[in-house]
């Protein structure tokens, strides 16, 4: 798929990343939670997940050093935990440190449905990453799927959408079958094993995410969208020697853009692989 010509401008996005997470900071612990608060924090896991090479080192430890303390706050597993899901997986996507999806992992099944399908938004940008037969998902689902928990289906799918061989994903999902309570989910899952296309129920999510990256990269606050991804001109593009662009940061943008193509989230449907005869 081609891509547009444009350098991101790895100057100024540190700047922006770093203004989001003060800003995000900021309004830690006001209640309700402001939806521009939620934003802000997924701006900053977009990115990590994305574009991780943006981040300078600084903030990188400035981002860990505040979940750090946020989680030795005598308050942290009562009212605290819940804002910061997004921000440890951000770090998780930094550092490969699974203790920052701990959290996440073991409330898929909490018993308030917003809470749980929360921790599932907090996940779904790292799905790729994660695997199938992971006990600490694996049981929150089946407990999802036993007590008909509403979204129990779309735990089981975003499951399904992690790293794992196809016949391990049919075979637990035969066991789920027997096991679910409610019949429409039961459904869905047979339609899933049967190698059915089913719509990816988390595109919305993923959609609400980008609509805030363009405006927030767009807004004049952090300078024009056509400052921070200036266009390249094709003959401009043709003054520069071979040699010089390959010392461009890894030409960025096309990697970006790569990734984001590559990731399961993005797909509009959600498909078992064929089990191999």
């Amino acid at each position: 798929m081609s891509i547009p010509s444009f350098l991101i401008n790895q100057e100024r996005l540190p700047k922006i990343l770093k203004s989001e997470f003060e800003f995000w900071v900021h309004n830690f612990g006001q209640r309700p939670i402001p939806e521009a608060q939620d934003l802000r924090a997924f701006f900053i896991q977009w990115f990590a997940v994305f574009a991780p090479e943006c981040f300078e080192q600084s903030l990188v430890k400035e981002i860990s050093a505040f979940a750090c303390e946020m989680k030795q706050h005598a308050d942290f597993m009562r009212r605290k935990w819940y804002e910061l899901l997004p921000i440890e997986i951000a770090l998780y996507a930094l550092s490969s440190d699974s203790s920052w999806i701990n959290i996440a992992r073991a409330n898929l099944n909490h018993h308030n449905s917003g809470l749980r399908m929360f921790a599932l938004k907090s996940l779904l940008l790292v799905v790729d990453r994660l695997r199938f037969d992971d006990p600490h998902l694996l049981a929150p689902v089946r407990d999802n799927l036993e007590r008909g928990h509403m979204g129990a289906k779309e735990t089981a799918l975003f499951l399904c959408m992690t790293q794992g061989e196809p016949e391990m994903k049919q075979t637990q999902i035969k066991q789920w079958m027997d096991q679910v309570m409610n019949s429409y989910d039961r459904e869905k899952l047979q339609e899933l094993f049967n190698g059915e296309f089913m719509p990816n129920p988390f595109l919305h999510h993923i959609t609400q995410f980008t609509c805030y990256i363009s405006l927030r990269l767009a807004s004049h606050e952090t300078l024009l969208q056509s400052i921070l991804f200036p266009e390249m001109l094709e003959e401009q593009n043709s003054t520069i020697p071979d040699e010089f662009q390959l010392k461009l940061p890894i030409i960025l943008e096309s990697i970006i853009w790569q990734r984001m193509n590559d990731h399961p989230i993005f797909q509009p449907f959600i498909k078992l692989e064929k089990v191999k005869t």
